[in-house]
């Protein structure tokens, strides 16, 4: 009997134990369930990102380059562009954090066949060059040192580019782009060609764009050139002896310049008539450029065709080879101080709605009209 009573009770504490051990999941996966569902209401969702664990880098001598991605080697031979290429592409596929790969040797593009030949950025991918250059020495002007088409949260940095490049950097459709810390000495000081960055909506709507660091262009054509951004930061920008602009906005809206210093833009090739700084193809609104600094240029300040809604705080433009400011077919634009001397005339509005330009201790306020 005594036997039969142990053995039920013992049963009894097996199926009390297992119940308990049943009802404590159960409760541990509704309170897991509950936190999971308060994550999701406040916004903090459990991570699901997928790269950062990778990094690439580029080393080696000229003509013998060798690119890794954690060590492993991925590229080892004569072409500066593949051994990059070779670092980007072996990174996380299909990430949607940032990977970088960095660039500890300087480089020549070398022969392009007749076609342009860059290095084709991929999104969530950043570039630091640690201030080494590339030299687009192909002589054919077909050498992009970095380009983008439709990708985003892409990054360059610390980038010297020499040679005769098409483009220094080329950007478009991009989304979410930081560029810092450039220096370019392009051999190629006419229009159309050896542009130093320019983004642009070619081929998909394109924003937010940073520009930052010390940006230092010479040569070439225009020094920046935006097309269709929506959405831009553009720190300050040192250019000189080129063939076009130090900055032009184009059609791009929503944005900040900083100071934009410039000396002999726009006088090295056949045309006199871009400028420091320009706006012009509907550019705007909501435009705020800090300062122009402009010495020698074709023109300090310059907007045409339909460009409205730019505000440049102040001005030091001299010894232009036409108009220091010019506001052609332009609207709400706006000059709010400063000073112009020996332009050919300082001042002159053509066109000009709600528009005006305090320079010289005088606010010209008139459509059309030469100061």
């Amino acid at each position: 009997m005594k036997k039969q009573i142990f053995k039920g009770f013992f049963i009894v504490s097996v199926l009390f134990v297992g119940l308990n051990l049943f009802v404590g999941c159960e409760s541990e996966s509704l309170e897991t369930n509950k936190q999971v569902a308060v994550q999701n209401e406040n916004g903090t969702k459990p991570s699901t990102a997928k790269g950062g664990n990778l990094s690439g880098e580029v080393t080696g001598s000229t003509g013998a380059y060798i690119a890794k991605v954690n060590g492993v080697a991925k590229y080892t031979g004569s072409d500066y562009v593949a051994a990059i290429q070779a670092a980007i592409n072996n990174l996380t596929s299909g990430r949607d954090t940032k990977e970088w790969v960095t660039i500890r040797v300087s480089g020549a593009s070398g022969s392009t066949g007749g076609s342009l030949k860059y290095v084709n950025m991929a999104s969530y991918t950043g570039l630091d060059f640690a201030n080494n250059t590339f030299n687009a020495n192909s002589g054919d002007a077909l050498v992009i040192p970095v380009w983008a088409d439709r990708k985003t949260n892409i990054e360059v940095k610390n980038l010297k580019v020499t040679g005769k490049p098409r483009y220094g950097i080329w950007f478009k459709g991009c989304t979410v782009m930081n560029i810092s810390n450039i220096t370019m000495n392009i051999g190629v000081p006419q229009a159309d060609l050896g542009l130093g960055i320019r983004v642009d909506n070619s081929t998909a709507a394109t924003s937010n764009l940073t520009i930052s660091g010390t940006i230092n262009i010479t040569g070439g054509d225009n020094s920046i050139e935006t097309y269709g951004v929506d959405g831009f930061s553009i720190g300050n920008v040192t250019s000189s002896n080129n063939a076009a602009c130090g900055v032009l906005l184009n059609q791009s809206k929503n944005g900040t310049v900083g100071t934009v210093t410039g000396t002999n833009n726009s006088t090295t090739g056949s045309v006199t008539g871009y400028a420091t700084f320009r706006c012009a193809n509907n550019n705007g609104p909501n435009v705020v450029c800090s300062k122009v600094y402009s010495r020698g240029s074709g023109r300090g300040f310059f907007s045409v065709t339909g460009s409205n809604g730019c505000t440049v705080n102040t001005v030091d433009i001299a010894n232009t080879a036409i108009q220091g400011i010019l506001l052609q077919n332009a609207s709400n634009t706006k000059v709010l101080g400063g000073t112009v001397t020996n332009g050919h005339p300082n001042v002159q509005h053509q066109n000009a709605t709600n528009c005006s330009t305090k320079v010289n201790g005088q606010t010209y306020t008139a459509a059309n009209g030469i100061w």
